[in-house]
C-alpha cells in the first residue's frame, strides 16, 4: 500500500461522519501544545477525553431524505470522477504524446515543478488526447492567471487557414503552423484556441494584461484588442512565446531547401551528426532558435505585394532563421544544474529567457526539451511599462482656399406629387 493510498484509508469517514485520520491530528495536535510529562502513557486518556468533546454525531438522514452534500465537497467528488477516467484503459490508437515523466526531471533543474502526482495526471491526460484524436501531441507549457491556469498542449495544425486567406491570416507557413489546446486542470477538458491573426500579434505587443482564466473574458485595452476575447489573446502570447523562446542545440534543425520559393521554413535533420556537450551549450552562439521568427507586421511570411501600394512592406528586412540566442536583446541566462561543486560532464545545461521570464529550455546529451511556465506577458527589463500614447485630435475642418468664392446654391421646391381619383380607380 502506498503512503496516498494509507492516507486516504485513514480518513475514510464513519456514518457519524469522523475519521481516523481527523481524530489522530487532533489527539497529536493536543500534545504537542500541552506537551506531557509522559506522553506515551497518557495517549489513550487524551485520545479518551478528545472522543468525548470534540466529536458530535450527526443525525441520520431520515428514509427518504437526501443527505446535502456541501458544495466544497461535491466540487471534489466531481474532480475525483473526472481523474477517475484517465486511469481506465484506452484503445491502441495512432498518436504520439511526449515522456512527461522524464522531461519533468529536466523541468526541475530549471526550477518547474508541478508535482509527481499532477505530472503524472497531466501525462495521462495528454497521452488520452492524442491517442483519441491520432494527434502528435507535445507539452507546451502552463500559463497562470488569476482565478485557474491553462495547461497548454501543442500539435500540428490539421486546419490551418486556406491558400486564399494568406493576406489577412497566414496558414501553415506561419504563426499558424501549429494547434494549441488548453485545459483548466489535468484531466479537464480540452478547449482548441482559434487562430491567430497578424492583428492580434500586433496589439498583444502593445498591451500588457493579467489572465482571468476564462477564455471568454473580454480584453478591454488599448488600442483595440481584435477578437476581443481572452481566448484571442491566449492564442497571440503562446504564438510569441514559441516564436521567440523555442531553441535548442545547434544542429538538430536545417533550413528546408524543398519550400516554395519566396516561403521560409525549417525542419528536423533526420540524424543528427554530433551533440554539442555541456561546455559548448554554456556558449550562447551553440543554442538556435528553430521556429520561424514573427516580424513587425505580425508575420513570418510576407504575403505577395504590390510594390507600388505595400512599398513599405516591401521594405521589410528579412528575419534570419536558426539565429543563435546570443544575438537576442535581452540575452538568456545559461547555467549547468547542478553547478558549481555539483558539476560534472552529465550535468543538464539550462537556457532561461531574460524577455519571457517562465519560457527556459533544458539539454542533456542528445536530448532537449521547451517549456514555459508564467504569466504570459514579456519583461520590461527595467523599463516601466507605458501604454500607447492615443492619437492626436484632428483638425476641424476648413474650406480649401480657392481661386473661386464658395457660393451657397439656391434653394430648390418641389411641389408635392397628389394622386388623382382615375388613378385610384385603375391601382
Amino acid at each position: 500500500m502506498s503512503f496516498e493510498e494509507a492516507k486516504q484509508f485513514l480518513r475514510r469517514e464513519d456514518e457519524d461522519g469522523s475519521s481516523l485520520y481527523e481524530h489522530l491530528s487532533r489527539v497529536l495536535t493536543k500534545i504537542i501544545v500541552e506537551k506531557p510529562a509522559n506522553a506515551n502513557a497518557m495517549f489513550e486518556q487524551i485520545s479518551q477525553e478528545m472522543r468525548g468533546t470534540e466529536f458530535i454525531k450527526k443525525t441520520p438522514p431520515a428514509e427518504g431524505d437526501q443527505e446535502v452534500v456541501r458544495p466544497e465537497k461535491e466540487a471534489q467528488l466531481e474532480w475525483c470522477g473526472t481523474i477517475s477516467r484517465l486511469y481506465e484503459e484506452m484503445e491502441e490508437r495512432e498518436g504520439t504524446f511526449p515522456d512527461l515523466m522524464t522531461e519533468a526531471n529536466l523541468y526541475e533543474w530549471a526550477g518547474i515543478s508541478f508535482g509527481r502526482a499532477e505530472t503524472y495526471r497531466l501525462y495521462l491526460a495528454i497521452k488520452a488526447k492524442a491517442l483519441q484524436e491520432g494527434l502528435k501531441l507535445r507539452f507546451w507549457g502552463k500559463i497562470l492567471a488569476r482565478s485557474g491556469d491553462y495547461y497548454v498542449a501543442q500539435a500540428e495544425n490539421s486546419e490551418p487557414p486556406s491558400a486564399e486567406d494568406v493576406k489577412t491570416i497566414e496558414g501553415a507557413e506561419g504563426a499558424n503552423k501549429y494547434a494549441f489546446w488548453v485545459c483548466k486542470y489535468a484531466g479537464g477538458d480540452w478547449t482548441k484556441l482559434p487562430n491567430v491573426s497578424p492583428e492580434a500579434i500586433v496589439v498583444a505587443r502593445q498591451i500588457k494584461r493579467y489572465l482571468t482564466g476564462d477564455l471568454d473574458a473580454k480584453v478591454p485595452s488599448y488600442p483595440p484588442f481584435p477578437g476581443g476575447t481572452e481566448a484571442h489573446l491566449v492564442r497571440a502570447q503562446i504564438a510569441q512565446i514559441t516564436a521567440e523562446c523555442c531553441v535548442s542545440p545547434a544542429g538538430f534543425y536545417q533550413e528546408d531547401d524543398e519550400a516554395e520559393e519566396g516561403i521560409k521554413s525549417i525542419k528536423k535533420v533526420d540524424e543528427m551528426e554530433d551533440y554539442k556537450s555541456m561546455d559548448d551549450l554554456k556558449d550562447g552562439s551553440n543554442w538556435k532558435h528553430h521556429e520561424l521568427p514573427i516580424n513587425v507586421n505580425g508575420r513570418c511570411n510576407q504575403p505577395p505585394v504590390d510594390e507600388e501600394v505595400d512599398a513599405e512592406s516591401a521594405d521589410l528586412p528579412d528575419m534570419p532563421l536558426l539565429a543563435p540566442i546570443a544575438d537576442d536583446d535581452p540575452a538568456w541566462r545559461i547555467e549547468a544544474c547542478p553547478g558549481g561543486t555539483g558539476e560534472s560532464p552529465d550535468s543538464a545545461v539550462v537556457a532561461k529567457s531574460l524577455k519571457w521570464p517562465g519560457a527556459v529550455a533544458a539539454a542533456f546529451g542528445n536530448k532537449f526539451v521547451n517549456v514555459y511556465c508564467g504569466f504570459g506577458y514579456s519583461s520590461n527589463r527595467g523599463t516601466p511599462y507605458q501604454p500607447p500614447p492615443i492619437a492626436p485630435i484632428q483638425k476641424e475642418w476648413a474650406p480649401v482656399e480657392e481661386e473661386t468664392d464658395l457660393v451657397e446654391d439656391e434653394d430648390k421646391i418641389t411641389a408635392p406629387v397628389f394622386e388623382t381619383e382615375g388613378d385610384e380607380e385603375e391601382a
